[in-house]
């Protein structure tokens, strides 16, 4: 606190000198001060708190902004908002005054150097500021060991994350910074890993990283800087200004027409295109997703309501779904019975990765001579259009069955069925011509 009996010497024009004591209890400093920072109180929510509220300082100087707390609380009600200031309480009100009188103090500290500064550099002249020691790289390991070992994160989630984690090793070791601390990987740095990003050849034909897988790898890095935050680690998220952009990808899918010829190759003797095809069919059927499929167990097949259901929580999101098994998808059940895949692990399908699954696929799409380039993923989106929403089943259980947490990405798929336009179209000539 300052005490009341100190000059206050302001740096005025040429020629003109002023001295200012403060027992003259009608003059503020802040009369004399430059006009270009202020100061505000405010209140902000307290998250556990349905009534509570934190007070804030907010310094805005030379169109930069610094916010921090005041250490105080109250409720709305003993707020005056306009006055920014407690309504009874002229202790608390004594330290906002003390806390304001601080601010100038150290502005007058920084304007006496001669340096450019911001409001972010007189909150750190007066409060201070902890810097995390914390090496970016291994906090990124340390969070993924430790979501995979509280069951937090699946195995394909792992995999994600040590993707990015490997993409962002990359990008540092170039720039020469590996040992990089959390808190300066700033917007600048941001900016260059996504530069970075843009240029990078993720297969051996020269291919790019698309914007949405470029902006999937900084979300995941973004989950890191969010996690550190929680650990109070960190004050403040790099990626907060930061734009990610999800254009939204076309989904390709299999005709009933194209679904047929598929299933129409006579795929005699070789029985890793069947065991392909089957896998593919598979999921057209259930819109279960690659890993879903693959971790599919005999014990997850459930009877309910006198109907066989799959029961499984999703790998991707934890979601429980009960999937009701239709009769193509049980036949390719009941084709395996005897497998030794399935005496030995239990598992519904023969198990492949999806790169070879995929590899095949593209040949299958040749043979049948589709003209696409056939992935496992398209089976889910055969699942959502041509299975499900060109039978006319209700949006809502198409939503269920596949698995969605938001019913607008079910949506997608509405807008592109062409089967059901048609149909669609066809019954209102029926209606017109009458």
């Amino acid at each position: 606190m300052l005490p009341f009996n100190f000059i206050l010497n302001l740096h005025l024009p040429q020629n003109v000198s002023l001295m200012i004591h403060l027992k003259n209890k009608n003059v503020s400093p802040e009369t004399f001060l430059p006009k270009t920072m202020t100061i505000k109180f405010y209140l902000k929510p307290v998250k556990s708190s349905n009534s509570g509220f934190k007070i804030y300082t907010q310094i805005v100087f030379n169109r930069s902004k610094a916010e921090f707390t005041t250490g105080l609380s109250c409720k709305n009600t003993d707020w005056n908002a306009q006055k920014e200031e407690f309504t009874k309480n002229t202790l608390f009100n004594q330290q906002l005054s003390n806390l304001k009188m601080k601010i100038y103090r150290v502005k007058n500290s920084l304007d006496e150097t001669g340096i450019i500064y911001t409001a972010k550099d007189i909150k750190i002249q007066l409060i201070g500021t902890k810097k995390s020691q914390e090496v970016l790289l291994d906090y990124f390991e340390q969070l993924i060991a430790r979501k995979v070992s509280d069951g937090s994160w699946s195995k394909a989630t792992r995999r994600l994350y040590l993707s990015s984690h490997q993409y962002l090793a990359a990008f540092l070791s170039d720039h020469r910074a590996k040992e990089v601390n959390i808190e300066n990987f700033d917007l600048t740095v941001i900016a260059k890993f996504d530069d970075y990003l843009r240029q990078v050849f993720w297969n051996d034909k020269g291919d790019k990283l698309s914007t949405t897988s470029i902006s999937k790898h900084h979300t995941r890095v973004k989950t890191v800087f969010g996690d550190a935050i929680s650990r109070g680690k960190l004050a403040f998220n790099p990626y907060a200004n930061f734009k990610l952009s999800f254009p939204q990808a076309k989904r390709e899918y299999l005709t009933k027409n194209e679904l047929d010829k598929l299933n129409n190759l006579d795929l005699t003797n070789n029985e890793i295109l069947v065991q392909i095809r089957d896998i593919f069919m598979f999921s057209c059927y259930t819109g279960l997703r690659f890993s879903d499929a693959m971790e599919l167990k005999i014990e997850h097949i459930q009877i309910i309501n006198n109907e066989p259901h799959i029961r499984v929580d999703q790998i991707k999101t934890g979601e429980r779904r009960e999937i009701p098994i239709l009769n193509p998808a049980k036949a390719i059940i009941d084709k395996y019975n005897w497998s030794n895949f399935r005496r030995v692990k239990g598992c519904v399908l023969p198990i492949y990765t999806n790169q070879c699954v995929n590899r095949y696929l593209k040949f299958l799409a040749n043979l049948a001579g589709l003209g696409k380039n056939l992935t496992h993923h398209i089976a889910r989106h055969t699942c959502a259009t041509t299975i499900l929403l060109d039978n006319d089943v209700p949006i809502e259980v198409v939503s269920h069955w596949l698995g969605h947490t938001n019913i607008k990405t079910t949506q997608i798929y509405a807008k592109i069925s062409h089967t059901k336009l048609q149909n669609q179209s066809a019954r209102l000539n029926e209606i017109i011509n009458i």
